[in-house]
């Protein structure tokens, strides 16, 4: 349930280049899969003083668990931390790449949070000379994926399900809700090495970068192939941590701090 499009010819559908100046000490989230079951990260974040927050936050997409910008009965529960978000926008730049769990979120944060759709995705940064490509990671599995994912973007079906859903008093969300609560997202991946190998051979024809940073899969790994550096971003929801960009004498370094640090 959501309205911008997606293209299913290609990993990207649209051109990638350089849009971002990605700042030290950043913050990269991912995977936070909040809800009022998962209240993780609105926990930290409330917590934290504006003196606390980081020059710039980039959320990484699965923010939230259920959050789609046509559907009403998916905005409503999450509105603390839909709130909390906006306000902290006012003291820290914050980029939100969208995934597959939330998505049509201009509609929601409007003007006060930058919004990069799926089909703008990868973002690709700088920080220095440094390229930084950053994507939520729903790319490359395979063409039904792609099908799906750009069905359930069509404003056709978008409006059908919204009618289906306010009518029966959000039946389609509470089924998708009640279907998260079921999965178990912590585990790891088997050869998961050899599948970003793969992955990265196809992305590196259609975009320059020199780091490859993306969520998903829940893997929290950093993997070097020759030149390129991959780097998996630990799920919050199963670290309860961030990744933090440092600079340093030797280059770019991406440290993970876990939640009670930063307190």
């Amino acid at each position: 349930m959501g309205s911008e499009g997606s293209g299913i010819s290609g990993p990207f559908s649209a051109s990638p280049g350089p849009s971002l100046l990605l700042k030290e000490g950043a913050w990269f989230i991912a995977d936070a899969h909040y809800a009022h079951y998962h209240s993780e990260l609105y926990d930290f974040l409330s917590s934290l003083s504006d003196g606390d927050l980081p020059p710039q936050m980039i959320l990484m997409g699965d923010v939230f668990d259920l959050l789609f910008g046509y559907a009403p009965n998916s905005i409503e529960p999450n509105r603390k931390m839909v709130d909390l978000l906006k306000r902290m926008s006012f003291h820290t730049e914050i980029v939100y790449l969208e995934g597959n769990h939330d998505f049509g979120l201009k509609r929601v944060f409007g003007d006060s949070i930058r919004v990069v759709e799926r089909s703008r995705q990868p973002l690709v940064a700088r920080c220095g000379e440094t390229r930084i490509a950053l994507h939520h990671g729903d790319i490359l599995q395979g063409r039904g994926y792609e099908i799906y994912t750009a069905w359930i973007r069509n404003p056709v079906v978008d409006t059908t399900l919204n009618l289906i859903d306010t009518a029966t008093k959000g039946a389609i969300i509470g089924w998708l809700e009640r279907y998260n609560r079921k999965k178990r997202p912590c585990y790891p991946i088997e050869n998961f090495e050899e599948l970003v190998k793969k992955r990265l051979e196809i992305v590196k024809k259609e975009c320059l970068f020199d780091i490859w940073i993306e969520g998903h899969f829940h893997q929290n790994v950093h993997f070097g192939f020759g030149d390129v550096e991959y780097i998996n971003l630990p799920a919050y929801a199963c670290s309860r941590s961030h990744i933090m960009l440092k600079r340093t004498k030797k280059g770019l370094e991406f440290v993970e701090i876990k939640d009670r640090d930063e307190l």
